[in-house]
């Protein structure tokens, strides 16, 4: 099964460091067999995956997107918004994305970061930790996904 990272900017420094601290985790192997970096755009969702949902301060949530036919999905994936500083306007006065939306399926209502986390090693390992907690109940969803006709976990 698959982890796909959705990013509006897959090149910048906290996609990277996010990638590296996954790709470096013991925690996702037994969940994860592959880890991609995509922007939503470029995004071709399939049944055996599960995401993260990334999202910068500048940034608006990415579009949902469809299924194979057409449909709700269904698919498994937790948010998790970067944010550059914690200011007036910052990650406190940020709506995560609607969680009631058919095609995903939200395990959580949105992890906040802060993008140079990733810099400090302590602070990478924390992140990648409280993400890891999310990993066996995404595989889980996963699995279920792959069995069930689409658009039926919601």
């Amino acid at each position: 099964m698959n982890l796909s990272l959705v990013s509006q900017k897959p090149s910048s420094v906290a996609v990277n460091g996010l990638l590296r601290a996954l790709q470096e985790s013991v925690d996702v192997e037994p969940y994860f067999n592959r880890i991609v970096v995509t922007s939503p755009s470029q995004w071709k969702p399939t049944r055996d995956e599960a995401a993260i949902l990334q999202l910068d301060d500048e940034a608006g949530w990415p579009a949902p997107v469809l299924g194979e036919a057409g449909e709700a999905i269904g698919l498994p994936v937790l948010p998790l918004l970067v944010c550059e500083g914690q200011g007036p306007g910052g990650a406190s006065s940020r709506r995560g994305p609607d969680v009631r939306d058919p095609r995903y399926y939200f395990v959580s209502n949105g992890i906040v970061m802060d993008g140079h986390e990733w810099e400090d090693p302590a602070s990478s390992r924390l992140l990648v930790d409280k993400l890891a907690s999310y990993f066996p109940l995404l595989s889980r969803l996963s699995l279920l996904r792959q069995r069930s006709p689409l658009g039926s976990l919601n």
